[in-house]
């Protein structure tokens, strides 16, 4: 299968730079995916498809201020952002301009610094020399917002930028399908008798690499970190109705805490890559935003809705003018729609 097949053209003018004035007032796009029937909504409709019974499932992580700039021995101005904790002093992180870094240096923010230890994969390990990363977020950190804004983080997206629940910090990216969330919409869905669980994928920075290879088979998928509890896994293995995944995080990581047969507890790092062809186990209907046209994530929910389908619903987004990526409008995908 070719990754060409999926690609369409975004004008740049529809990727949104700024979530919209109030959370839940965006765009919904619903798709039946059995009959292809597509209609608009508002994101705060969405409680109307909730039936009694119905899980709704979250990603609770939380996005750190962990976008940096540090200055070099040779007083060069670098970004360093802080992707994964490895001890309580090292860091695996990524360096904008990282021809001006040598293993060895010495990098300064303020009173925070860090030595460069060494190259790993397309990253480097770094440890503070002195000061502490929470300091650092704190004090001196911006929001990581996606590359595709193109612009600077500012005050208002420390919050933005993360769900109404967001709990557990590790985060890089954001689980954009629940950022226009709010604690009424919560309320309406569990009035509704639907029941919400959470689980953690901590959304790494290889959910925006682009899919570079024509055969999307010989693509390798970036690892996330996963946990899926006991708990939740007794809930969704006892429900009745149907499972409500709110984005693709939670669609990665409930399908990948199915294993022979069965959804199991999961703590640990996943590499599922979903592509058309996968037989999907758990969830049954996806809440996604729209995305990029060479992401992994497109080919993901063109396996759940089928290729054609997101084709004619991608087509009508730009049509209307949709907002797309993560500040963007929404999708809702299942079978059998009714409100």
């Amino acid at each position: 299968m070719k990754m060409s097949e999926f690609k369409y053209n975004l004008p740049e003018q529809l990727i949104a730079k700024y979530p919209p004035k109030e959370r839940g007032t965006s765009n919904l796009l619903v798709l039946d995916k059995t009959s292809g029937d597509i209609t608009h909504r508002k994101y705060f409709n969405i409680p109307e498809y909730i039936k009694q019974g119905d899980i709704v499932v979250l990603n609770e992580t939380k996005v750190l201020n962990c976008r940096t700039f540090f200055v070099t021995p040779n007083d060069k101005k670098i970004e360093v952002l802080f992707l994964e904790s490895i001890d309580n002093d090292t860091w695996f992180v990524l360096i904008g301009r990282a021809k001006d870094v040598e293993i060895g240096d010495e990098l300064e923010n303020m009173e925070i610094k860090v030595l460069v230890k060494e190259r790993k994969e397309n990253g480097f390990l770094i440890e503070f020399v002195s000061g502490t990363s929470n300091i650092l977020f704190e004090k001196y950190g911006h929001t990581p917002l996606p590359p595709y804004m193109k612009r600077m983080d500012e005050k208002t997206d420390t919050e933005r930028y993360n769900t109404v629940f967001s709990r557990i910090e590790g985060a890089v990216a954001a689980p954009t399908a629940s950022l226009n969330l709010t604690d009424e919409i919560l309320k309406k869905i569990e009035e509704k008798g639907a029941k919400i669980l959470k689980v953690e994928l901590r959304v790494g920075w290889g959910t925006f690499a682009p899919v570079r290879e024509e055969n999307i088979e010989d693509h390798e998928i970036h690892k996330e970190y996963v946990k899926v509890p006991e708990e939740v896994i007794k809930d969704i293995n006892e429900c009745n109705g149907q499972i409500w995944a709110f984005g693709t995080t939670v669609a990665r990581a409930l399908e990948s805490a199915y294993s022979g047969g069965k959804l199991l507890p999961f703590d640990g790092y996943t590499d599922l890559y979903i592509y058309p062809g996968y037989e999907w186990k758990i969830v049954d209907i996806l809440v996604t935003n729209f995305h990029m046209p060479d992401s992994s994530l497109i080919l993901l929910v063109s396996s759940f809705a089928g290729k054609e389908n997101i084709q004619r619903a991608y087509k009508e987004a730009v049509d209307r003018e949709y907002k797309f990526l993560s500040y963007g409008d929404s999708m809702l995908i299942g079978s059998n729609l009714s409100k």
